[in-house]
């Protein structure tokens, strides 16, 4: 109905069934950036809290009339023949009778609403934090403008240069205050991230396998600590699918493949970060040696290119004494400018290349 962003963030404000004066605030203006009418918006949020909260007393009430059972665990029977399922199995030993977990797979679901659950109280923190920057920093602002005109030329430069300092300190202070914001937002992601539980079902492994693969890693070229923490948590999915999908070669097959790629995009340092097994061992290194070979002879056919224009110049550029003033003249003329855009579209080629790959 709204656009994503605002839906997703009256998805988390309602997760609890509560809808706090503070969270009203930020969907409104939220809202009011988006060009959402605030009547409407506002009819909509009870609309939706109304259905959220009757949700949650169905549940309660199916809960409720469960019946209770002692045993523990989840026993899985074939749909077919009734025969009792090992974890893992797509298919029946007894009868062949190949089945799906009907149940959607979700743990990346979760995941993904724990960590907006954290941006969502960041979000929240920020708002209030700037909130208190424009208090305090107006409340400052006001205590040097009522000062009396005596004062204000009995200090003169002094009493300027005090106050330009104050200021400045209590905006070193607040921006310490949002970096510290910042940085527990961070850390409790990576304690997330880090404690979530790695599923068993393959269908949910390979799901959160692809959002962790993709997390890990944006191609800027830096290894933050939530990256880090996100390559860890994808060796450690894949070693669990490895171990659960040892008889499934299109699972693996996917999961390798996910792996292959967060590899040729990992810096050199992080590049051996899991242990791929010996079946699928030989195809990867194959692959990683091809996609070399093939960086390798770009490369060589870019210094052809470019290099030899390149070379070709600065070596005109060291004969031009020789010919004398005129002729000598023009050509460092030429050779500078053979020089520039030789370099430029070598450094081009080069980063294309790179991009590439």
């Amino acid at each position: 109905m709204y656009n994503e962003q605002l839906e997703k963030l009256i998805e988390m404000a309602l997760m609890d069934g509560e809808l706090t004066e503070k969270e009203k605030q930020i969907l409104f203006k939220k809202a009011e950036s988006f060009g959402v009418d605030l009547d409407e918006f506002e009819m909509v949020l009870d609309a939706k809290l109304a259905e959220k909260l009757q949700s949650q007393q169905k549940t309660a009430e199916k809960a409720a009339a469960a019946p209770k059972s002692g045993k523990y665990g989840d026993v899985r029977k074939c749909p077919s023949c009734g025969a009792i399922l090992q974890s893992f199995q797509t298919k029946c030993d007894e009868c062949g009778y190949e089945f799906k977990n009907v149940e959607s797979v979700n743990s990346a679901s979760k995941l993904f609403d724990l960590l907006q659950a954290v941006e969502l109280r960041k979000s929240k923190s920020i708002s209030e934090h700037n909130q208190t920057k424009s208090r305090r920093l107006d409340e400052l602002s006001k205590r040097h403008n009522n000062d009396s005109g005596f004062v204000k030329v009995l200090g003169g430069k002094t009493r300027s240069k005090n106050q330009d300092e104050e200021r400045e300190d209590l905006i070193r202070e607040l921006n310490e205050d949002l970096k510290t914001i910042e940085k527990k937002a961070s850390s409790e992601k990576a304690t997330i991230i880090k404690n979530f539980p790695v599923p068993n079902a393959k269908e949910d492994l390979l799901e959160l396998l692809a959002m962790a693969s993709s997390s890990a890693y944006d191609n800027d070229g830096v290894i933050g600590k939530e990256e880090e923490v996100w390559i860890q948590k994808t060796d450690q999915i894949y070693q669990k699918i490895i171990i659960c999908a040892a008889s499934d070669k299109s699972i693996l097959e996917q999961s390798t493949n996910m792996i292959v790629s967060l590899r040729k995009r990992l810096p050199k340092e992080y590049k051996n970060f899991t242990q791929i097994p010996q079946s699928v061992r030989s195809k990867v290194e194959a692959e990683m040696q091809a996609e070399k070979d093939t960086k390798k002879a770009k490369k060589t056919e870019i210094m052809k290119k470019y290099g030899i224009p390149l070379a070709v110049s600065i070596l005109l550029l060291f004969l031009s004494p020789v010919f004398g003033m005129t002729v000598g003249g023009l050509l460092v003329f030429v050779a500078i400018g053979g020089i520039i855009v030789s370099s430029v579209l070598w450094c081009k080629a080069l980063k294309d290349m790179k991009n590439d790959f």
